[in-house]
């Protein structure tokens, strides 16, 4: 009789041990680990991704472009989470406690190269069944479509800024007194204004004519330049003096509307002074040089 009670005990034991051993395996059987992809678009780039995430389990998310890691925003206090870790191409997370039904934690992760889509947002949510364990995230090859459209928007941006430059060269030609000439906003009629015929030559440069502006604050002269030459010429400085006397006279700028003269071209260039220090009527020389000083223009005398 004892025998067979011991026998019979050595199973009871066994069956005890196994069941004691079975029950951490069916808590760990609670949530099924799942291995994810996801793949971003530039057209989903603000739609929050969902993961699944649980207390005492990790999730890895694992990123194919770097991302910016002092720039990942996590919508919940560090309280939430028992481990958060953030390299250059890695996020490893798991929180300390349930996030609770119908609630949610934002993860906001920006890339360094500013390339579309510029970031991805996860939702972190709690799911009684499944585990986000690994997530890899990439970002898919633009299509031929999405090129075409951000190529688009460029041009349209690039085209609504030269319309912006150019409304800022046209204000910019307009101010002052050269620049109003040059914009064709002040006529002979307005200031005392004379046409002469003037005789001026130099390193393949000339000019026939020239029209002079005198008020009591500021004079200017506008001449019409040819270049003979075979060169571009942009004339940078201006040397004014009376005849009579050899005074200088102090030239407050040289202008045009182009950015140069071109072989065989004609350009307005206008010289631009302070209040008249010379009686009116009196004789003047002008001498317009380049920035290197290699070619110049001379008008030997003008009434101005």
């Amino acid at each position: 009789m004892v025998p067979s009670l011991a026998r019979l005990a050595l199973p009871l034991v066994l069956l005890v041990g196994l069941t004691a051993m079975a029950q951490p395996q069916e808590v760990l059987r609670g949530r099924e680990l799942k291995r994810r992809r996801v793949a971003l678009t530039g057209s989903t780039a603000d739609k929050p991704v969902e993961l699944h995430v649980a207390p005492d389990y990790l999730t890895a998310l694992e990123f194919d472009s770097p991302v910016k890691r002092d720039a990942v925003v996590l919508s919940a206090p560090a309280g939430r989470l028992a481990l958060f870790e953030v390299t250059s191409r890695t996020i490893v997370l798991k929180p300390a406690m349930d996030l609770g039904a119908g609630r949610s934690v934002e993860l906001t992760v920006p890339f360094v190269d500013g390339a579309a889509p510029t970031r991805v947002v996860f939702s972190l949510v709690t799911d009684p069944s499944e585990v986000d364990a690994q997530v890899m995230v990439s970002r898919l090859p633009r299509t031929v479509e999405a090129i075409q459209g951000e190529l688009d928007e460029l041009r349209a941006t690039c085209a609504a800024k030269d319309s912006e430059l150019e409304a800022l060269r046209a204000r910019s030609v307009a101010s002052g007194p050269s620049g109003m000439i040059l914009a064709g906003l002040l006529g002979e009629e307005r200031f005392r204004a004379i046409r002469t015929g003037v005789l001026g030559a130099g390193d393949g440069v000339m000019t026939k004519d020239a029209v002079t502006y005198f008020a009591s604050g500021w004079g200017a002269v506008a001449l019409r330049v040819r270049n003979t030459g075979s060169q571009p010429w942009v004339p940078t400085e201006a040397r004014l003096s009376i005849v009579a006397s050899g005074e200088r006279i102090n030239v407050l700028a040289v202008r045009m509307k182009e950015q140069q003269i071109r072989p065989g071209g004609t350009e307005l260039v206008v010289v631009e002074t302070g209040a008249p220090n010379w009686p009116e009527g009196a004789t003047l020389r002008l001498e317009l040089r380049d920035k290197e000083g290699a070619r110049r223009l001379l008008i030997p005398r003008f009434t101005f």
